[in-house]
């Protein structure tokens, strides 16, 4: 008999032996321990682990990827809601709709959608959770031209702290399917998400250039500049690394700090080239080309940058854009950054993201060029300390230059206090969305006060 009432999956605790195995997720530093771990298998099982947890007063908290750096998603004492099990995928390529199960992973997502020559805004990371990056806005390389993830969501199916099933939608319960869109996972527990998808590859153009730190100044300024006119076709993301060391990266390289440009164009194949051929240009590249990708292998190229289980500490800005003095900072931090897996990153933003109303959903900024993100990643415990405080100081350097607001899905563990500016003016209108549908905050979440 199951320790929840009428649950048909797994439920593993503390005595099972596989607790330990199934219970870390992404981010090695965070080790907390639930209660139950329910490994659903349906709607229906969700239902029966929402109503056990309040019943018996614990927090509920939905998994599927597992990859947020707060450990947001592994609740102390809590009921661990597993989604990993609710994987189906339809596609209707007439209706170019969706329709995508909360336990879906981003790499489940392209891989599906891709059959049909259709694609969603997803981020680069295939092992993360579909549903906690949409719920937190959706950042990608389709961005630009297609808009957050969020943008292109047309209902989900989310289960309520009552037990109940409700479809949130421009038509049903509107409140909270705004809140959802950039709110976070905080409202209840989504089950399904309904995406309208658009026609994109099979084959996107790609550009990957690798430039030593000598030349990283430049590149970034000549980026800048660049990405004022850019085409919305473009999508961008740049990144301060470590030279992996492999080929075709030369060897007297390998480990030391560089910085790729990393953009795709979804245009004509002639116009597509010429737009991404200047990212080869900007100094003496370690490496770097220009071709076409497959949409589906493109999304995976930065894949193992940030393996799992190591440690991670986050900091993010939003910025305006990529001034003099910001790029000085990135920088000169990235110089001698501690951490194996650190990366200093920024996601172009723009575009079709800012042609969305600022209040139409629940998403913290629609006005800046890039989303800036700081992410300390190593293997040694013993160095957490500095990881943490070298962190903070970027972060702190770059506060005075940085725009309004944070985006939800990069706020580390002890950053609860951001939650007013996370959501700035909306913060009231969340909050009582909030009360409404979650009242005790069984979900837990910013606006609940629990982490």
């Amino acid at each position: 008999m199951s320790m929840i009432a009428g649950f048909a999956g797994n439920v593993i605790g503390p005595d099972h032996p596989e607790y330990d195995e199934v219970r870390p997720g992404w981010n090695g530093m965070i080790d907390r321990k639930p209660a139950l771990i329910a490994q659903c298998t349906s709607t229906a099982d969700v239902v029966a682990a929402v109503k056990h947890a309040a019943a018996n007063g614990l927090t509920a908290v939905a998994r599927c990827g597992g990859h947020s750096v707060s450990g947001a998603s592994l609740p102390e004492g809590g009921v661990l809601v597993d989604l990993t099990g609710l994987r189906s995928i339809t596609v209707d390529p007439e209706a170019r709709i969706a329709h995508v199960a909360g336990g879906c992973l981003l790499g489940d997502l392209d891989a599906a959608t891709q059959e049909h020559g259709l694609a969603v805004t997803a981020g680069i990371e295939p092992s993360t959770g579909a549903g906690g990056l949409t719920l937190g806005g959706g950042i990608g390389f389709l961005c630009r031209k297609l808009g957050l993830t969020i943008d292109n969501l047309a209902s989900m199916e989310v289960v309520l702290a009552d037990g109940s099933v409700v479809t949130a939608s421009a038509d049903e319960h509107p409140d909270l399917f705004w809140a959802l869109r950039g709110g976070g996972g905080q409202f209840g527990i989504v089950t399904r998400f309904d995406y309208r998808v658009h026609p994109i590859g099979p084959e996107v153009m790609v550009a990957q250039a690798y430039y030593p730190m000598d030349d990283a100044k430049a590149a970034l300024t000549w980026l800048r500049d660049y990405m004022h006119s850019a085409s919305e076709d473009l999508g961008l993301a740049t990144s301060f690394l470590r030279v992996p060391p492999i080929d075709p990266f030369p060897e007297e390289a390998h480990g030391k700090p560089c910085l790729a440009l990393i953009a795709s164009h979804v245009g004509e194949a002639d116009e597509a080239r010429k737009a991404l051929q200047p990212f080869l240009e900007q100094g003496e590249m370690l490496f770097g080309f220009v071709d076409p990708m497959p949409y589906v292998d493109f999304q995976r190229c930065l894949a193992d940058g940030s393996p799992h289980g190591n440690r991670y500490y986050w900091k993010s800005h939003f910025i305006h854009d990529l001034s003099d003095e910001v790029i000085d900072i990135m920088v000169e931090a990235a110089r001698d950054f501690p951490g194996e897996f650190s990366q200093i990153f920024t996601e172009g933003l723009g575009g079709a993201v800012s042609q969305v109303g600022a209040d139409e959903t629940a998403f913290a900024n629609r006005s800046a060029r890039y989303n800036l993100g700081i992410s300390c990643g190593r293997i040694d415990p013993a160095l957490d300390d500095e990881a943490i405080s070298r962190t903070r100081a970027l972060f702190d350097a770059i506060a005075p230059h940085a725009d309004k607001g944070v985006y939800i899905n990069y706020l580390d563990r002890d950053e609860i206090d951001r939650a007013a500016e996370l959501f700035g003016p909306k913060t009231a209108r969340l909050t009582s969305i909030k009360a409404k549908y979650d009242p005790a905050n069984l979900f837990g979440g910013p606006l609940g006060g629990a982490g």
